[in-house]
């Protein structure tokens, strides 16, 4: 008798028909309202922290006689001005992720009830996409207008200057004291 080659349980030479394997066939993937809200409070928590900055300046000094003197070494009958800007984030860019996160879990069901379920997944991914890139353009543009404008302004004795509109400057003026 002879023996005939066996490949995975077939004889060698068969035709064997295979199916192509296929993934399963569950529930489409969808973006959900929690992950939105956590990645809402992760970025309302940390996006004040990234803005929070200060800096200060005397703009004059006392010379050798001990006399108040401006930056220009002119005398003078008062202490010379000080100026000191902390920078924080504005509140309005803080309600304005809020209000983002908010419509992206908020709207998607209600798309969703009046039949525009395709929408309402557009509008929640919308929000996934909008809220790390409104944190991350928001920090380089602020940071690099306080880097240069407010820094610039106190560095050119402003005594009032003046921050970017995503994030606020509070100014405290006084006067050197010995």
């Amino acid at each position: 008798m002879r023996s005939q080659s066996q490949c995975y349980g077939h004889r060698m030479g068969e035709n064997v028909q295979t199916a192509p394997v296929m993934a399963h066939a569950g529930r489409k993937l969808r973006p959900r309202a929690w992950g939105l809200a956590l990645v809402g409070i992760v970025a309302l928590v940390l996006s004040p922290n990234l803005v929070l900055w200060s800096t200060s300046s005397g703009y004059g000094g006392v010379d050798a006689d001990d006399n108040w003197i401006d930056n220009g070494g002119k005398v003078l009958e008062t202490a010379p001005v000080t100026v000191q800007v902390e920078g924080h984030v504005a509140p309005a860019a803080l309600a304005l992720l809020l209000l983002v996160v908010v419509v992206g879990i908020v709207l998607p069901p209600t798309l969703a009830r009046s039949g525009h379920r395709t929408l309402g997944d557009i509008v929640r991914y919308s929000a996934y996409l909008a809220v790390p890139v409104c944190i991350v353009v928001g920090v380089l543009v602020y940071t690099v207008w306080q880097g240069h404008v407010v820094m610039d302004q106190v560095q050119h004795e402003v005594l009032h200057p003046h921050g970017f509109p995503w994030g606020g400057v509070t100014v405290t003026t006084g006067h050197m004291t010995r």
